[in-house]
């Protein structure tokens, strides 16, 4: 089943990537942030995994190397799974510099509170 995915990045993104951005996170530079939001199922916006509501606000104190889907010198990553309009998400940020955090966190919070999720 295909799931809805969003991909968002301060850097040119590569036209194959897989869901959670394998193929971006290879090319990134230590300037570099990828956001992707990656939708559930419907059902899911109820399990108490997604109980959060709201996009979440990103702190850097939340990215860890073991944050990452796939372990990659000098990242970081971090994931949160929320609900919204009755909706379930993950969120998943890499940083491509661990030590970049408090300049590249604030990126990924500038473009998650221009994000706007409406109902189906």
């Amino acid at each position: 089943m295909t799931r809805p995915v969003v991909h968002l990045a301060n850097f040119p993104l590569p036209e194959q990537r897989g869901d959670f951005g394998s193929g971006a996170v290879d090319i990134m530079g230590s300037g570099h942030v990828f956001v992707c939001l990656f939708e559930h199922g419907a059902a899911s916006a109820r399990q108490p995994l997604f109980a959060s509501t709201g996009i979440p606000r990103l702190a850097p104190a939340m990215f860890r190397a073991d944050g990452l889907q796939r372990a990659i010198r000098g990242q970081a990553g971090a994931q949160r799974w929320f609900n919204e309009a009755g909706r379930a998400f993950c969120l998943y940020v890499v940083l491509g510099a661990q030590r970049e955090s408090a300049r590249l966190v604030p990126l990924a919070n500038r473009v998650l509170a221009a994000t706007r999720i409406r109902a189906p």
